[in-house]
């Protein structure tokens, strides 16, 4: 057998055992154009649009990558002006409102919500959601940067069960979800 030759069976064998060749990952999903319930991504931005005191950029789910894992992302800013007073209630909001999405690949490994609020408020967002059972005891998290910043990363679908919080798929139900209804408390006026 040539070097080539040998080189690419080598190569071949190397990609099936790390995954990189062969089947779409158990759970994954592809874009559904026909999936009935949610809400597009436009009709979800729309409405994070109209929400008072908080500003979002960064919307949507990600295309599969090689093992068919998705998931969907949010980046979060609270205007100064204001003090979230429901973050509990942002996280649900948020969370639902990802797996509602109709026209992105269904997240299958989590949905990341990145927030940066202010400074002083100290508002850790992994520290609200592992009160509120979005993860396991063990779901660690970044804890609040020095700018106000914080990130939660919740696991959705079968990484649900792997990361230790199978109630999550309880919680969202069959995908595309309902879409939530939209708080109309998560913030106030900050009062200094």
């Amino acid at each position: 057998m040539s070097k080539p030759a040998a080189a690419f069976l080598a190569l071949s064998a190397l990609l099936s055992l790390v995954g990189c060749a062969g089947p779409e990952a158990p759970g994954a999903r592809e874009m559904s154009p026909t999936a009935t319930g949610g809400q597009t991504r436009a009709e979800l931005i729309s409405t994070l649009d109209g929400m008072a005191g908080l500003s979002f950029s960064g919307v949507g789910g990600s295309e599969p990558n090689v093992k068919g894992n998705t998931g969907f992302t949010f980046q979060v800013r609270l205007d100064p002006e204001y003090v979230l007073v429901d973050p509990a209630g942002l996280v649900e909001f948020l969370a639902e409102s990802a797996w509602s999405v109709n026209d992105d690949p269904m997240p299958n490994t989590s949905v990341e919500i990145n927030y940066t609020g202010a400074p002083g408020d100290q508002l850790d967002l992994a520290a609200v959601a592992g009160a509120e059972g979005w993860l396991s005891p063990s779901g660690g998290g970044i804890g609040v940067a020095a700018n106000g910043f914080s990130r939660v990363v919740i696991p959705v679908s079968d990484s649900a069960v792997e990361k230790g919080v199978p109630e999550n798929l309880d919680r969202l139900g069959d995908w595309p979800g309902v879409v939530p209804e939209t708080p109309s408390d998560l913030v106030a006026p900050r009062v200094d």
